[in-house]
């Protein structure tokens, strides 16, 4: 439902700030962003680390970016599209001499409706998205079993974040945006090669550079 409302969202701010685009001074803009991402632990893995008595070592933050290119259709509201590496992440289950090795990683594409509020040469945002991402799973033991599987998810997005232009058409920016529920959906995984569920969010804090033209 809240994919269904957010889609529906991008389609009307897409619709009711287009007609008013001739009114204003339209102008695009282009941006990188780097910074790191920190993946919840997917249901697979919890569900294993619960079931096999022992330890568990995470290592859920990766560097991730992103490459934007937007629309500022008036001084109130952007569009965006954009591509998303959201990195890696990694964990070690071991249990009785056994161990397993998981490993996540997702990226993909998407759009971005953009509120802003400009203050001088400071500009605050939020933003809400929807992207179809690509998440995939590797899982393999000490004992050599091996699968993995690949899921796409049509994911939600939200973000907040400011920039400000430090020289004519430059500015950098730093922001903080939530991927929901990145990969909702089963893939092929564990060493009895059942569908299991790699649902998590995943977090990402990045600074970058716009350049509008």
């Amino acid at each position: 439902m809240f994919k269904k409302t957010l889609a529906a969202a991008l389609v009307l701010g897409l619709a009711s700030t287009g007609a008013q685009a001739a009114d204003w001074d339209v102008s695009g803009y282009i941006q990188g962003n780097i910074g790191q991402s920190k993946a919840e632990k997917p249901s697979f893995v919890k569900r294993e680390a619960q079931s096999l008595p022992g330890t568990t070592k995470s290592d859920s933050k990766d560097t991730a970016y992103k490459l934007i290119v937007g629309l500022q259709l008036n001084p109130y509201v952007a569009l965006e599209a954009q591509y998303v590496d959201l990195g890696k992440a990694n964990y070690k289950i071991r249990s009785a001499g056994n161990e397993n090795k998981i490993r996540t990683s997702t990226k993909g594409l998407g759009a971005n409706l953009v509120g802003t509020l400009p203050i001088e040469s400071f500009t605050l945002f939020a933003k809400a998205g929807l992207h179809n991402m690509e998440t995939k799973l590797s899982d393999k033991t000490n004992l050599g079993y091996s699968a993995s599987g690949t899921t796409r998810q049509w994911t939600p997005s939200y973000g907040i974040g400011a920039s400000y232009e430090f020289v004519e058409n430059l500015a950098a920016v730093v922001e903080y945006e939530r991927y929901h529920k990145a990969a909702d959906d089963k893939a092929w995984a564990g060493y009895t090669k059942e569908r299991v569920s790699v649902k998590h969010d995943i977090d990402m804090l990045s600074a970058g550079i716009r350049y509008k033209f």
